[in-house]
């Protein structure tokens, strides 16, 4: 029996992922033969009966005289009609209950997990997978509404995940621009006061005018830098064909520009790149500027930049030979105006979430870390597509270019 049990899952596979219209007519003519089978045991059996009802053969009396059949009224006009005219009853009505399995094992299971899904994305809810498994339309429907769903829930996700680095952006702008506020506030308030009677020298009021410059001037440094901020989110990819090895080649000799301004070193290694890929070589350059800058900025005899393909990312390592990232800085230095270094004016702490945002826009992420001799490591991570003897390897959600 385990034969028969195979063949009957492996039809049951077959039916469900056939087509409709396949599906239909399969149904149709299973309904009619079964109208068929049944007729003929029904015409059998009330052959029988009439028999022993009647005392002779249906057909035998059917030939004598087969108006008289519509004049009775007893069980033997039923069995003659049954006989004679039962197809027409027992087909169509087996072609009904067809349609009816038809409609109640093809149709509504997807229109009701169609249904369903479609009234929880109207209430909000992106989190009910629309789960129908089977290869024929209405699967094909509820994969379709499957897809819609990830993607609204992913939409949705971004949409938070802005948000909720917009009100981080937000409430460090406000922690940042209070302190400058409030110094201004107190010279204002004691020039204010002191000024009018008289009692301050003229040094001591250039002493505060010098100091609410200076606050002034960082507050136009802030407010620069959250334009700048608003201006990457806004940025969109745009990616083009580029050479694997000029566009290497170019990132090195700029790193070692750089690193000689400096007076310190720069070892740059180039390994396993793509002859050419698809990538926003201007979004990966004013990352790789940032964080070459960084590390210039914290290294103490040189830096060193390396650069690969691994499984379609171009993946930027910058390591420095510096201090090191503290505890606090792996956490949060990614963050919008954190830094460490609150005395120096020059720098706001938005270069490195700058990186993070541009790094995830072209589908990849920043990573921060500490080498094990010492010194900081930051890679960046792009996801790329390359091209080789004329294929191209397709990047999810991407256009790729026609050529």
């Amino acid at each position: 029996m385990d034969w028969l049990e195979k063949m009957a899952g492996e039809l049951t596979g077959r039916m469900k992922d056939a087509s409709l219209a396949k599906s239909l007519f399969y149904y149709m003519a299973g309904g009619c033969v079964a109208g068929l089978i049944v007729w003929i045991f029904a015409r059998n059996l009330g052959g029988i009966w009439y028999r022993v009802l009647a005392g002779e053969s249906i057909a035998d009396w059917s030939q004598r005289q087969s108006s008289q059949v519509y004049a009775r009224r007893d069980i033997t006009s039923l069995l003659w009609l049954i006989y004679w005219s039962g197809q027409y009853i027992f087909v169509p009505a087996a072609c009904m209950a067809a349609g009816w399995g038809f409609l109640h094992r093809k149709l509504y299971p997807a229109l009701d997990v169609v249904r369903n899904g479609l009234n929880y994305m109207a209430l909000g809810d992106y989190g009910r997978e629309t789960a129908y498994f089977a290869g024929d339309e209405m699967g094909m429907l509820c994969r379709d509404l499957e897809r819609l769903r990830r993607r609204l829930a992913e939409e949705k996700r971004d949409k938070w995940a802005d948000e909720e680095i917009q009100r981080r952006i937000n409430a460090a702008f406000a922690h940042d621009i209070r302190t400058p506020l409030t110094v201004i506030s107190g010279c204002t308030e004691f020039l204010q006061h002191y000024v009018p009677k008289g009692r301050v020298s003229r040094e001591e009021i250039l002493q505060k005018l010098s100091v609410m410059r200076h606050q002034e001037e960082r507050l136009l440094r802030h407010c620069a830098t959250m334009t700048k901020i608003f201006r990457e989110e806004a940025r969109e990819v745009s990616g083009r064909w580029i050479s694997g090895g000029g566009f290497t080649e170019g990132l090195a000799a700029e790193a070692r520009e750089l690193a000689a301004r400096k007076g310190m070193t720069c070892k740059v290694s180039v390994r396993n790149i793509y002859t050419e890929m698809f990538a926003d070589a201007g979004l990966i350059e004013e990352v790789f500027d940032n964080l070459v800058s960084n590390a210039l900025r914290y290294g103490v005899e040189g830096i060193e930049v390396e650069m690969r393909c691994e499984e379609r990312m171009f993946v930027i390592y910058v390591a420095d030979d510096g201090r090191g990232f503290s505890d606090r800085a792996l956490r949060h230095a990614t963050e919008p105006y954190f830094s460490e270094d609150k005395e120096d004016g020059e720098h706001c702490g938005i270069g490195l979430s700058v990186c993070r945002m541009l790094c995830e826009k072209h589908g990849g992420g920043l990573r921060l870390v500490n080498s094990i001799g010492g010194g900081a490591i930051a890679s960046a991570e792009f996801l790329v597509a390359e091209r080789y003897g004329g294929r191209i390897t397709r990047l999810p959600g991407v256009r790729m270019p026609v050529e």
